[in-house]
């Protein structure tokens, strides 16, 4: 007796993550998987931070940010330490949850799926 197989279709990707994975695409550091541009800060030319390294990512309203009045942003926690990734800023939250998902898939290497 031979065994049936069902092959199961991948679901498809919304259309916001598609939209989302290009945008964290961007900013990807391909020295290894992870790196994200960041934005500097003081008198360094450029950042970039390890995403697998961070202990969390976070979507900020950063209403009390001068740089982004009234905007969301997508920053990775390292302890105490937030740094801002250099994606955005968004008009809405909902856009920012998108990238900041986009941004772990591509550093975790699933890509959204």
């Amino acid at each position: 007796m031979s065994a049936m197989t069902h092959a199961v279709p991948e679901p498809p990707v919304p259309e916001e993550l598609e939209w989302a994975l290009r945008e964290a695409n961007k900013e990807v550091v391909a020295i290894a998987p992870g790196w994200f541009r960041a934005w500097p800060s003081g008198e360094e030319k450029w950042s970039a931070v390890n995403v697998r390294a961070a202990t969390q990512v976070i979507v900020n309203h950063s209403r009390e940010d001068d740089r982004h009045p009234d905007a969301w942003t997508v920053r990775a926690l390292f302890g105490d330490k937030a740094v801002e990734l250099r994606v955005g800023p968004y008009d809405n939250k909902a856009q920012a949850i998108w990238v900041a998902h986009a941004i772990l898939s591509i550093a975790f290497g699933n890509n959204g799926r």
